[in-house]
Formats: structure tokens, sequence, C-alpha cells
């Protein structure tokens, strides 16, 4: 149904469009799209139309070098083989979706309120890691202050973390 409008618009039509032409300015207006997506919308939008472009102009760029390559003709490419075409850019718009675009997106850093305060489960020697209870799980912990050891069931403020390591001060 696609491909007989498509066939019917480029032979009535006195511009003739071709197949990586069509893929090239689908791509650029998927890109720019991306540009006037509202920065309100739900994370899980970022980034779609985006991808779907690059999807796009790869697309265009292997249409046109395996035309050239395989000597296609333009018309084969636009009527016969454009459902092909179009099942190659669902396929890398989706694999682009997949794994490039957890890339893009900005995950905030979790940051630890200011005097959070934990309950110390083992002791912490100086230089060394204990366990304290932070917010109902127990966490790997050592002091700020390397020449400092911590008893057990002691309240202490977390300062930091790093990594899965809490950094304590009594």
């Amino acid at each position: 149904m696609l491909s007989q409008v498509l066939a019917q618009a480029t032979t009535q039509s006195t511009f003739r469009i071709t197949p990586p032409i069509f893929w090239l300015i689908v791509g650029v207006l998927l890109c720019l799209v991306e540009f006037f997506i509202p920065k309100s919308w739900a994370k899980r939008f970022r980034f779609i139309a985006l991808m779907m472009g690059v999807g796009a102009l790869l697309v265009s760029f292997i249409v046109w070098q395996g035309a050239i390559a395989l000597g296609f003709e333009w018309q084969f490419l636009m009527y016969d083989g454009f459902s092909l075409q179009v099942m190659y850019w669902m396929g890398l718009s989706f694999a682009f979706a997949i794994w490039l675009r957890p890339m893009l997106i900005r995950r905030p850093k979790y940051t630890i309120p200011e005097a959070t305060q934990a309950q110390v489960l083992t002791e912490i020697l100086p230089g060394e890691t204990g366990r304290v209870m932070y917010e109902g799980s127990s966490w790997q912990a050592c002091c700020a202050d390397p020449e400092i050891a911590i008893a057990p069931n002691q309240t202490v403020y977390v300062v930091r973390r790093e990594d899965n390591t809490l950094i304590v001060m009594p």
C-alpha cells in the first residue's frame, strides 16, 4: 500500500526523490525534532527521536552504498525494497535506543544529606573498615580520621559515601 502511494507520487511528479535522499531527509527531520521536545517530558521519551534519526541516516548511507556496490536501480529500491528499508530502520533505531541511549542520559549523583546518623555494628579500627547500620541496611564504613577507632553501638555521623563505603565521624 505505502509502496504504491510512493510509486505514484514519484512517477507523477517532476521532482523525483531517491531512497537515500528520502532517508536522509527523514533522518535530519527526526534529529531536529529532538531539539523541540520539551525537557519537562518524562525521561523515558528522551533521545528516542534522535535514535530514530540516526537510524534513518544510517539506512540512507546503507542504501546509497548498497545501490552503488550492487548496481541497483533506484526504482527497485524505492518500490520493491522499501519494506526492507523500513525494517532496517526500525531494527537500527531499536538497537540504538537500547545500546546508545543509556549513555546519553545523565543520572544524578547520589548525595547523602548532611549530618546523617548511623549506628556502628562492628568496631572500626584506625585506618580499617567496619560495619554500620544506615537507613535500615548494613554498610561498610571507615572513619574519616585514620587515627580514630570507633567502638560498636556508638552513634556516628555519615560524612560522605565513596563507592559502597560510608565515611563516618564519631
